[in-house]
């Protein structure tokens, strides 16, 4: 008998096993990293605000880390500070002091002085104050400020036409738009009286830019009205500190970038006129100069002598304050803000956004290797390499920052490799590695793993969240161990299930990524408003999780039926007094009403930015004081069995010296 050669062996033989009877293993995991590549390629042509949040607090991060070049030229701030109101009195002042202290700026003969002072109504005492500011305004290089105004139903009787617009040029590349285009236009300005206004050679507006979570990134140097356009206090401030300056020059390129020309500064703006503010030199702005020291005559005669001067109010309850990605035990006034634009503006020391190409070509590399990696090397090799390749990103972007003031986003980048990568692994898990892992095991990583990613999520948005999802998952260990006495629930918690909604703990916060910053890290109690937005984390860990679920194709899958519970059922009550349902005692999913207690406990004994910690024994008494109105009976009387287990877990995993009962 002859023997038979391999191409004789038929092909859907067993010797071929589970390749030969599914074949699309790598194609498939191959087209499921792909096909989630083009999607969040997609989403990068789109202004989407969480994409931008991510993008910024990016940038934050960058924006705290930099130093300040050696050399760099500072402007000055002169600040109305409380020691210059508990001196001379609280604001307005008389216009003849104002006057006075102008003068003396005058005197110590600055480059410019940029003032971030609106006089928009006479004194009303006699012309005499007007006169003495009008005089002071002439007698050095001014700038007022002003404020535009965009509300086109807004009739304010001191809304006027904003005064010294600029000779400003305009060029476009070919196949470009025109940049001016793209510029805010506003309907009016609130000014200073005309006769301030024609005592200074420059002006310039206040407005500032803020982000949808109201961070100070962007600061806009040109604003359009009607067919003229205006300067920032920033810029005309600039200008005004050399009159051989010639005026500006805005041009756009095919790619959509804008520069501002002024003399040999090129200074990048975005589409709407805006500078992305470089804070390198906000530590020299951050302790201004004393307007009392002026009034006084006690500052030295020099310390103004060629410098750009801001002059606006830092005293408490005077002008506003702001939010900037640097603040760290104080917030920064307006004039400081506008300072830190003059120096970006002075020095060229700018930053600029990548060209609107970077972040869909990068998204569709960056998914295009995650996809590779997952669908054709080897799972460890796959992960390693990934993970390489994300953190290279992700310093290299803070390096190129650093050097050369170009920002670069790896943020949506990231996503779509580990999103590619979280893609093709099950799909080729599922097709291509069961022979030789076992499919059950590895899926079973894998969910693990996207897990895991999941619960640091929430660790980012809300960091007192670390600590306490490794003592909640102990919590619900040890009291579903004790709850399987009970017979209602001696049926459902077998060990892998116990283990299994261990491991899902961390996912029943996972809608607080969805929750804005400034109530994550409230310290005083919402709103009605405010709690109604805070309710809604428990549907947008619902949501999130059945996406995932939908995305992944995955149908009546255990595991998720889980999370999707301790994420939208935690904060239901067995009386029906929760939320978001409403749901009454065994209406309530059993996951749901376990993690209720473990969450609630944890609450009780642990420091938050709102509330001190409560003592273990006073927990426990609220707790039994709710059981059968909030909790479930059978639960409470299994947590009184195992507390002692649970303090002692909670000292042993406390964020912060553990106080002793009795305390």
């Amino acid at each position: 008998m002859a023997a038979r050669s391999h191409s004789d062996i038929p092909r859907n033989s067993p010797s071929t096993g589970w390749r030969a009877r599914y074949p699309g293993g790598k194609p498939a995991a191959l087209a499921a990293g792909l096909a989630l590549t083009l999607l969040l390629t997609l989403v990068s042509l789109v202004k989407l605000s969480w994409v931008d949040n991510l993008d910024g607090r990016f940038q934050d991060h960058l924006i705290r880390n930099e130093q300040a070049p050696a050399g760099q030229q500072l402007p000055v701030v002169v600040a109305l500070d409380d020691a210059t109101l508990a001196r001379y009195g609280r604001w307005p002042w008389p216009r003849t002091r104002v006057a006075e202290l102008l003068e003396r700026i005058a005197a110590q003969r600055p480059a410019s002085v940029g003032i971030d002072i609106i006089f928009a109504e006479p004194e009303g005492a006699g012309a005499e104050g007007d006169l003495a500011l009008e005089r002071a305004l002439r007698s050095g290089p001014f700038v007022l400020g002003y404020e535009m105004s965009f509300d086109p139903k807004e009739r304010r009787s001191n809304t006027r036409q904003p005064p010294q617009h600029l000779s400003l040029a305009s060029l476009t590349a070919p196949g470009g738009a025109d940049p001016l285009s793209g510029l805010w236009d506003a309907r009016g300005a609130l000014t200073s009286r005309p006769e301030f206004t024609r005592s200074v050679a420059r002006s310039g507006f206040l407005n500032a830019s803020f982000e949808s979570e109201g961070v100070l990134r962007r600061m806009p140097v040109l604003i359009r009205q009607a067919d003229r356009v205006y300067p920032s206090l920033a810029l005309a401030t600039l200008l005004r500190a050399d009159p051989a300056l010639t005026e500006p020059v805005l041009s756009a390129s095919w790619l959509g970038d804008v520069q501002l020309r002024v003399g040999a500064r090129q200074i990048p703006l975005d589409e709407r006129g805006r500078l992305l503010l470089r804070y390198r030199g906000w530590q020299g702005v951050r302790q201004p100069v004393s307007a009392r020291g002026l009034l006084d005559g006690t500052l030295a005669p020099d310390t103004l002598r060629g410098k750009l001067v801001l002059v606006g109010a830092t005293a408490t309850g005077m002008g506003e304050t702001i939010t900037t990605p640097v603040q760290t035990d104080a917030l920064l006034s307006g004039v400081q803000v506008h300072a830190i634009a003059v120096e970006n503006l002075l020095n060229g020391d700018v930053a600029r956004g990548a060209p609107w190409l970077f972040r869909p070509l990068a998204t569709l590399v960056a998914g295009t290797l995650g996809s590779l990696a997952g669908a054709w090397i080897p799972i460890l090799a796959a992960t390693l390499l990934s993970s390489l390749a994300g953190l290279g990103a992700w310093f290299g972007a803070g390096a190129i920052y650093q050097a050369h003031g170009l920002f670069l986003s790896p943020v949506l980048p990231l996503c779509a490799l580990g999103g590619a990568l979280c893609a093709a692994l099950p799909v080729r898990l599922f097709f291509g590695e069961r022979r030789e892992l076992g499919q059950t095991r590895d899926l079973a990583a894998t969910r693990e793993f996207i897990m895991t990613s999941l619960s640091a999520l929430t660790e980012i948005r809300d960091t007192e969240t670390g600590a306490h999802i490794l003592r909640t998952q102990r919590y619900l260990t040890v009291l579903c161990e004790e709850l399987r006495n009970a017979p209602r629930y001696r049926a459902l918690l077998d060990p892998e299930t116990i283990e299994l909604l261990a491991k899902l703990a961390p996912l029943h916060d996972i809608g607080k990524v969805g929750l804005p910053d400034h109530l994550l890290h409230k310290t005083t109690p919402f709103s009605a408003e405010e709690y109604e937005e805070v309710k809604r984390h428990t549907a947008y860990g619902r949501d999130t999780i059945a996406r995932a679920e939908e995305r992944a194709g995955m149908r009546g899958d255990q595991l998720l039926a889980f999370a999707k519970d301790l994420a939208y059922s935690h904060h239901d009550r067995w009386d029906g007094s929760g939320y978001p349902q409403g749901l009454k005692g065994e209406e309530i999913p059993w996951a749901g009403r376990v993690m209720a207690i473990a969450d609630t406990y944890d609450a009780l004994i642990s420091r938050r930015v709102y509330k001190e910690p409560i003592p273990h024994q006073v927990a426990v008494d609220i707790i039994v004081a709710g059981k059968g109105s909030l909790f479930d009976p059978d639960v409470v009387e299994a947590f009184v069995r195992v507390e002692p287990i649970w303090w002692e877990t909670a000292c042993k995993l406390m964020d912060e010296v553990c106080p002793s009962e009795e305390e």
